[in-house]
């Protein structure tokens, strides 16, 4: 969609190796791409969002990077994890409110407790 904004944008954190995978986040999608000849391209709605985990270990907390997992009700990718990304707090942050916002704009709320 050419009116969406980018959120956030970025490439895994390789110790110096090349990546030829991109993440981008915007206010309605996660959009992955991968490959040199051959792209792949997927994408998560924010709206399906359901959870976020993040991982780091001693040496990614002293260099600011880790891995974001997302748990999404989509399904083709149920879960998903965003590999070395730098400044790793600040972008699970940033999903989580995304992944907020759109929940409310697309009025998709999760039942997770039915009343008789």
């Amino acid at each position: 969609m050419s009116n969406e904004n980018v959120l956030w944008e970025g490439k895994p954190f390789n110790y110096g190796i090349p990546s030829f995978t991109r993440y981008q986040i915007t206010e309605r999608r996660i959009i992955v791409e991968k490959g040199i000849f051959t792209k792949r391209r997927e994408e998560i709605q924010l709206y399906r969002v359901r959870d976020i985990t993040l991982k780091r270990n001693l040496l990614e907390r002293m260099l600011k990077f880790g891995d974001i997992t997302v748990f999404s009700t989509d399904t083709t990718s149920p879960s998903y994890t965003l590999r070395n990304i730098r400044d790793s707090i600040r972008v699970t942050d940033l999903l989580g409110q995304a992944a907020e916002t759109a929940r409310l704009k697309y009025r998709a709320h999760e039942l997770t407790e039915i009343q008789v």
